[in-house]
């Protein structure tokens, strides 16, 4: 009850996160049958103490003890479906990140299998699992990058799909949410080879609606993977997304530190390094 983090005043980054991770209304419910059960528990234990200090015998002291750990074991009893819950969220939340929310943050967006991992990977501290198959990262994971201006984070998210808020499940929203509240430029990762298995236009009508979802946030748009795609491909994905496009190619670092440079450059005009006025942070992890 005590190290639990206040779930009013969680920044809304971790609010939001919650209630996809877990269950914040579940919280709420367990976390105050918890404390009623506190309140009971130390009540059994005060009046069966002074019980057992007047009983005037060992037998009759023991007695109280057992009719005390009787009551208790009733009381746990009836909270042990929320001790379960409680302790399976404490799992669950542990494994958040613990993001300043005051720090220049760039976030890493785009359709699974793109190679976002990748490029985080090789411009930050970030280890996030890279595979040959989509969806492989089911969860927000954060890296650093030092950098002449100081410390940004990186935060690389799963995998969208192009379709309304409503019907992303719960892996798609924690990228919305970091996208929300702490991106202060995006780099939006597309794939012009296809080998994501989304064609290129699939992925332009994604772009399109981060832009539009996002309008005070700039973005930046990288064309991995422009080793694998002909001139002709690449053409067309310079095209479609207007110019000013970076070329990487993630699995051999070619770009990847040009196009991150462009986002601080850009998040940069918005945020002064170290500040924003942002407050929060993951108490979680304790």
């Amino acid at each position: 009850m005590r190290e639990f983090p206040n779930l009013e005043s969680l920044h809304p980054f971790y609010s939001e996160l919650t209630t996809v991770v877990s269950d914040i209304g579940g919280l709420k419910r367990s976390l105050g049958a918890l404390n009623w059960a506190s309140i009971m528990v130390r009540g059994f234990a005060s009046r069966y103490s002074d019980k057992a200090a007047r009983a005037g015998n060992p037998d009759r002291a023991a007695a109280a003890r057992r009719e005390a750990y009787g009551r208790i074991r009733s009381v746990v009893k009836q909270v042990e479906n929320d001790l379960e819950f409680l302790e399976e969220a404490r799992r669950k939340l542990s494994r958040l990140p613990s993001i300043d929310t005051t720090e220049v943050t760039v976030v890493v967006a785009g359709c699974s299998g793109v190679g976002k991992s990748t490029l985080v990977k090789q411009i930050s501290t970030a280890n996030p699992e890279v595979a040959g198959y989509p969806f492989t990262t089911k969860e927000i994971i954060l890296g650093h990058w030092e950098t002449p201006l100081g410390r940004v984070q990186v935060v690389d998210t799963p995998g969208l799909l192009d379709r309304p808020l409503a019907e992303r499940n719960k892996i798609e929203l924690q990228a919305i949410i970091a996208l929300r509240y702490l991106a202060a430029a995006i780099v939006f990762v597309s794939d012009p080879s296809e080998t994501c298995g989304y064609p290129l236009s699939y992925q332009l009508n994604l772009y399109r609606e981060i832009v539009r979802s996002f309008t005070d946030v700039p973005v930046v748009v990288a064309l991995n993977k422009v080793d694998l795609v002909d001139s002709k491909g690449l053409d067309e994905a310079r095209k479609a997304f207007g110019g000013g496009v970076f070329e990487t190619v993630g699995t051999r670092n070619l770009g990847v530190k040009e196009i991150f440079e462009r986002a601080l450059s850009v998040a940069c005009s918005r945020f002064e390094i170290g500040s924003g006025g942002r407050a929060g942070g993951s108490k979680f992890e304790d």
